[in-house]
């Protein structure tokens, strides 16, 4: 018996080995092995099972190393789909999305925490072990295994920092017990479904009882009670003993989201699968749900991945958020991929969102997606009221020398809102101190040494950080170019912010909700739990603030800086920009109190930002599909992005120009089906990032099975020591 074995290696093949005899009767597809490859030993999972191969004295398995499968043919067929169409080799496809452990009954596992002082020796640390230790401090311990999976490997900088007596590394017992969320108590009782939404029910509820296959996109506005009918479907789906997936693009809206979830379904298994749980639970989750003994998968994007038995239903909530589009390593869609699933398990699938991308509504609107819409929120109350505030008549009127970020309209009515004992948000989607800074004497930017990118000032931590990288000046600063100290820091971010506000209105209570305060183990939670006890008067926060929170004593909302999306290098650059503010403006007037939004701008005519102020989703639509059309961008295009990078920049610029020089002679060469463009190669916007120069190819055209086979073409026989390629199908960032 032989089995054929996908390991986790940039080639996309897989490897037929010899299965001993006393392995035969427990080898199954979907079972992980350690087994024999080149000079090394790796893990591989079974993908195959045959009684001959083409090769000629084929290697014997090492081990076999689970009890029982991690999937089945029907999970494989989805996960080769994805491998397919994302170009990316099967074994790296299941190496990332498998959860880690095994189903020995080992109870150990690695952990590290911090100890010492390091206050002496901060400036003489590494970039990643300066991060390493940061993480360590606020977090009492953390395993290395779950470490690694979110920054990579770092066991040699675990191994350092313990040789340097600020870590130290111990076995500990794992639990198995799951998380005290999941222990739920009597259902609480179904609200009365008002008319919209009945109407939108009774078509999914037929769909659910045909068992047929379709896409729903569920388009209601901010407040308009999407998630009660993605409650009543699921009830109507588990009243069949279907299986469910349900998928938030942010790990901050999970803990909200799973109290609701117990409140309505009691004592119903639900497997919670994130990267903030243990690797131990996610791994008995995940078997549990293939098992069929749990039967609800909620989680960010990756849960869509779990092996969900009777798949009857997939929602994906706020379907249009880019969390949805993984950047690094496997770069799939998993909104895309959901209805893949969906189609596969024929399964219904719901997209929901109160500003559905421009790719989903074209797809609704031509007929490939059922449309369902709630244009009214709950109990009809009215959808806040948008103000503009035109922060170039605000410059003129408060005088050169006297502007603030701050209009006069914004400052009033944030004392108003506190006057009545409501709560404010104010956004601003720029974490850090000063953005920039620039040396006085010679004019030069103070810039990571690694990236080309300004260093972000953090004051709270008395250093300048690179938010790509992480590289981290500490100390008194002198300009690279004439060693001056005379720097100028510029540019306003959310710890400047709530540092100005706290001046401004002394009395309030306020926090910061940004990646640098919540990165810390139940920092969400805390935080929400305190904003829905009326325990804060005004949340500081970057876009985290807009991700479908409800709290219904916020009145107010101030946009800061609208403009900030809007200058990207990015085709989406206004779809984004229309989405975050008609979303941060929904966190308003969601209550009993009407809501009001604040947006300052130095582009008030910009249609992003008057369709956004007239909540006016369709009048965005018309205008943005327009021009995609002339401009030849999805959805009347498909596109795929090769970047290529490389630490030598003559290296990587000769690279990335046989690539593009290939591209132009196989689309000569080739019969083209429909349109076809290349565009490139040039400079990626962010040119040199951690180290390494960045070129880009975009590949444009109507046939995607034409632009995948020419991208293969063009990388077939690539090759160049020391230079990365990396394929982006469907790509949303191009930064």
């Amino acid at each position: 018996m032989f089995v054929k074995v996908a390991i986790p290696i940039p080639k996309d093949q897989s490897f037929d080995y010899i299965v001993p005899a006393e392995m035969e009767k427990d080898v199954a597809i979907g079972k992980r092995v350690l087994v024999p490859f080149g000079n090394k030993r790796e893990t591989g999972c079974i993908v195959g099972i045959t009684t001959a191969t083409d090769i000629e004295n084929p290697k014997e398995i090492i081990e076999l190393l689970d009890q029982e499968p991690l999937f089945d043919d029907r999970d494989l067929a989805f996960y080769s789909w994805t491998a397919d169409y994302y170009l990316y080799p099967l074994g790296k496809v299941l190496g990332e999305i498998l959860p880690g452990g095994n189903d020995r009954r080992t109870r150990t596992e690695r952990v590290a925490a911090a100890t010492g002082n390091a206050s002496s020796i901060i400036e003489k640390l590494t970039e990643k072990q300066r991060l390493v230790l940061k993480i360590l401090r606020e977090e009492a311990e953390v395993s290395v295994a779950v470490l690694c999976q979110r920054l990579g490997n770092v066991r040699s900088t675990l191994a350092a920092l313990e040789k340097k007596g600020l870590a130290c590394i111990t076995e500990k017992g794992v639990s198995r017990s799951f998380p005290p969320f999941l222990t739920v108590g009597e259902p609480s009782g179904r609200p009365t479904a008002n008319s919209s939404q009945e109407a939108v029910l009774k078509d999914l509820h037929c769909n659910l009882q045909s068992g047929q296959f379709n896409t729903f996109l569920l388009h209601g506005v901010t407040g308009s009670g999407k998630t009660e009918v993605y409650f009543q479907a699921m009830e109507e789906v588990r009243r069949r003993q279907g299986g469910i997936i349900y998928l938030v693009p942010e790990i901050a809206l999970t803990p909200q989201l799973l109290t609701r979830l117990k409140e309505r379904f009691g004592d119903e298994n639900i497997a919670v699968l994130h990267s903030g749980v243990s690797r131990a639970i996610r791994y008995e989750q995940w078997q549990r749900l293939r098992r069929g003994e749990m039967h609800m998968a909620v989680g960010v994007r990756s849960a869509l991945f779990a092996p969900v038995r009777d798949l009857k239903l997939i929602i994906v909530d706020e379907e249009h958020d880019a969390s949805y589009k993984q950047d690094d390593r496997l770069p799939y869609s998993a909104r895309d991929l959901a209805i893949v699933k969906g189609r596969l398990h024929g399964a219904t699938v719901v997209l929901g969102s109160a500003t559905p991308a421009v790719q989903t509504c074209f797809n609704a609107r031509n007929g490939k997606f059922s449309c369902l819409t709630m244009p009214g929120r709950i109990a009809d109350r009215p959808l806040p009221r948008v103000e503009i505030v035109d922060m170039k008549m605000e410059k003129a009127i408060q005088g050169k020398n006297t502007f603030t970020i701050f209009s006069r309209r914004l400052t009033a009515a944030i004392r108003e809102t506190l006057d009545r004992k409501q709560q404010v948000m104010l956004l601003l989607n720029r974490r850090g101190y000063h953005t920039f800074q620039i040396c006085r004497d010679c004019g030069h930017p103070l810039k990571c040494r690694n990236c080309e990118v300004s260093l972000i000032q953090h004051a709270q931590e008395g250093v300048w950080k690179c938010h790509y990288c992480d590289y981290t000046l500490a100390g008194g600063l002198v300009c690279s170019r004439c060693s001056s100290p005379n720097i100028g820091a510029y540019g306003m971010g959310t710890e400047l912010l709530e540092e100005e506000i706290a001046n401004r209105f002394p009395a309030a209570r306020i926090r910061r909700m940004d990646s640098d305060t919540m990165d810390r183990k139940g920092a969400h939670e805390q935080l929400l739990n305190a904003l829905g006890q009326d325990r804060i008067d005004i949340l500081v926060g970057t876009q985290m603030i807009s991700k479908g929170h409800d709290f219904p004593n916020v009145t107010l909302v101030g946009v800061i800086l609208a403009d900030t999306s809007l200058s990207l290098p990015d085709f989406r650059a206004a779809e984004r920009t229309f989405q975050l503010l008609t979303q941060v403006s929904g966190r308003g007037g969601r209550g009993d109190f009407p809501g009001k939004v604040i947006i300052q701008t130095f582009n008030p005519n910009h249609y992003a930002i008057q369709k956004a102020k007239d909540h006016d989703y369709d009048g965005f639509y018309e205008e943005e599909i327009s021009l995609r059309e002339s401009l030849f961008y999805p959805p009347f295009s498909r596109l795929i992005h090769l970047r290529l990078s490389c630490i030598h920049q003559a290296k990587g610029e000769a690279g990335i120009n046989r690539l593009a020089e290939k591209a132009r002679e196989l689309l000569k060469l080739a019969r083209v089906r429909g349109k076809v463009e290349i565009v490139g190669p040039a400079e990626a916007p962010l040119f040199r990032l951690r180290g390494r120069y960045r070129w880009q190819l975009l590949l444009k055209g109507d046939d995607s099975r034409f632009l995948h086979a020419l991208t293969r073409d063009i990388l077939s026989g690539f090759h160049a020591p020391g230079v990365q390629v990396k394929v982006d199908v469907d790509p949303v960032h191009f930064m």
